[in-house]
């Protein structure tokens, strides 16, 4: 494969690459959100469980019952983080083998650049070497006929 064909596929991998470190930080931001909002979570519930008990029937049900919510939602949020994890790890796991393709590509792309510039080099000297043999023989052929 020619250069420029590989330098238009390494373009487009590295869109492809850059998508992937988008869809990645979309899925960290994701990740930050849900853990700050658990955390939140878990400072209410230490608050309501230092709480001091209150003196009224009611008031020790209402306690008792945001005590029940919050964990409930606890548990909940735990679920959640678990999923953005995971869709953290699926995304990482995509930009990885973009990141690694890019690589490759690049690496390849620098191989057939140093082949064809080698390719160049020898032609160019295969080139000098048929002057400096023609120029040779232009001289040992005027020379051998004005000897003559």
């Amino acid at each position: 494969m020619n250069p420029r064909r590989l330098e238009r596929l390494l373009r487009l991998r590295r869109i492809e690459e850059s998508e992937a470190t988008r869809q990645l930080g979309e899925r960290l931001q994701q990740l930050d959100t849900i853990a700050g909002q658990r955390e939140r979570l878990e400072t209410y519930q230490q608050d309501y469980l230092h709480a001091t008990l209150p003196d009224d029937a009611n008031a020790l049900k209402w306690l008792a019952g945001m005590r029940d919510q919050l964990r409930s939602a606890l548990e909940q949020q735990d679920l959640r983080l678990q999923a953005a994890e995971s869709q953290v790890d699926t995304a990482r796991q995509e930009w990885l083998e973009r990141h690694r393709n890019c690589l490759s590509l690049e690496k390849l792309l620098e191989r057939r650049r140093a082949e064809t510039a080698q390719q160049d080099a020898r032609r160019q000297q295969v080139e000098q070497d048929m002057w400096a043999t023609r120029q040779a023989h232009a001289r040992g052929g005027a020379t051998d006929w004005q000897g003559s």
